[in-house]
């Protein structure tokens, strides 16, 4: 069962990219490729679980985000993400997931994604700015990029007062001038 999931989500990734590859040329589009290409390598390595990584990309740089369960397997992320093609830099910004909860979980991590998700509606992120939110053990992960300090932190303090957040680890990255004046 778990083998025919994985290959269907290879398959719709394939669609994907068939898809996006259509398209008139253009950055956005080509790292939007680029994410499928590295999606679908994870997808087909056995020491990764794909699902559980969230993968953005800016300009040719592939930022790997989110939790595995060891450091073999956020090697193996990594090593994936660096063999395709057109990839100019890996930013490893993975988190091996750890079983020190305590006893009592206040808040499901989904409860607590959606809670910060709606926390970070309020904050005021300039146009071209991106955060994701993943959530393990109550450890809250953003990724994704901003255009300056400010965005990232106000991210992070949004992030650190929702109920149930034991810790916020605060991987987004900034653009760079060239990158800021493209997305103005």
């Amino acid at each position: 069962m778990r083998h025919l999931r994985e290959l269907a989500f290879i398959v719709c990734l394939f669609c994907v990219v068939e898809v996006a590859a259509a398209q008139p040329a253009g950055q956005a589009v080509e790292d939007s490729v680029l994410t499928t290409k590295v999606k679908a390598a994870l997808a087909g390595d056995r020491a990764v679980k794909a699902r559980d990584i969230e993968v953005e990309t800016r300009d040719g740089v592939v930022q790997l985000s989110g939790f595995v369960d060891s450091e073999d397997a956020r090697t193996a992320a990594v090593m994936r993400a660096r063999s395709v093609d057109g990839v100019a830099e890996v930013r490893n910004d993975l988190s091996i997931r750890t079983d020190d909860r305590p006893a009592q979980e206040p808040a499901s991590d989904t409860v607590i994604a959606a809670r910060v998700r709606d926390k970070l509606g309020n904050v005021k992120l300039a146009d071209g700015s991106d955060v994701n939110v993943e959530v393990s053990e109550g450890v809250v992960q953003l990724s994704g990029f901003v255009m300056t300090d400010e965005e990232k932190v106000q991210a992070g303090d949004a992030a650190s007062q929702v109920e149930g957040v034991r810790d916020v680890e605060n991987h987004i990255a900034l653009l760079d001038e060239e990158q800021r004046a493209r997305e103005r």
